[in-house]
């Protein structure tokens, strides 16, 4: 019964998660993959601008795979 229980959280996690990804994180990559081309597309820029840019353009992703990762490992020690 215990197992039946955890396996139906595992479930819902799981789809929880895939949902997320499908419904932000991919346009989330999308626009990261974007902005950073642009910042490729910038010839006059430096290579350590063009790195800077790249970083900026990471972040937004990043941040938010931080706040879901964080969140997942409460999930798991309550």
């Amino acid at each position: 019964m215990a197992e039946a229980a955890q396996g139906r959280v595992q479930e819902a996690v799981e789809s929880m998660v895939q949902g997320l990804e499908r419904e932000r994180i991919r346009g989330m990559q999308g626009a990261m993959f974007r902005c950073s081309a642009r910042c490729c597309e910038d010839a006059a820029a430096s290579m350590r601008q063009v790195q800077q840019c790249i970083e900026r353009c990471h972040a937004p992703l990043a941040q938010a795979q931080a706040i879901v990762t964080g969140e997942l490992e409460h999930f798991q020690v309550r």
